[in-house]
C-alpha cells in the first residue's frame, strides 16, 4: 500500500536524486560532534570554519588526496580540538576508538566534555 504522506524531510536535505547527505553513519556523527563542540562554545563557529577551509585547502594542493569531504572534517576537527588544547592526540585516539565500536552510540557531549 503506497503510503500518502508526504516526505518528511525537506528538500533541503536532500540532494537532486533525494540521496542521503551523510552516505555513512560516521559521517552524521562527525557532523554532530562540530556542531556539538560549536554549540557548547568549545570554539566558535568562525575557527571552526577556518580551520575547515584550511584542511580542504590543504588537502587540494595535495594531488594525491583522496580524503572524502567528512574525513577532512574529522581532520579538521582533531587539529582544532589540539590546537584549542581541548584535547591532546592520545584522548583524540582513545575517543575514536569509542566512537568507532559498534556497542557505543554517538555521545558527542562526551567529546564536548573532553
Amino acid at each position: 500500500m503506497p503510503s500518502s504522506l508526504p516526505n518528511p524531510l525537506p528538500s533541503t536535505y536532500l540532494s537532486a536524486e533525494t540521496e542521503p547527505v551523510f552516505q555513512a553513519p560516521w559521517e552524521a556523527k562527525a557532523f554532530a560532534i562540530v556542531n556539538q563542540l560549536a554549540a557548547t562554545q568549545r570554539y566558535s563557529w568562525a575557527e571552526w570554519t577556518n580551520c575547515l577551509v584550511q584542511e580542504t585547502a590543504a588537502a587540494e594542493a595535495e594531488a594525491n588526496d583522496a580524503r572524502t569531504y567528512y574525513e577532512r572534517w574529522v581532520d579538521a576537527c582533531q587539529k582544532l580540538l589540539i590546537q584549542k588544547g581541548i584535547l591532546d592526540a592520545d584522548a583524540i585516539d582513545q575517543k575514536m576508538v569509542e566512537l568507532s565500536s559498534d556497542q557505543s552510540p554517538l555521545n558527542s557531549k562526551s567529546i564536548a566534555d573532553g
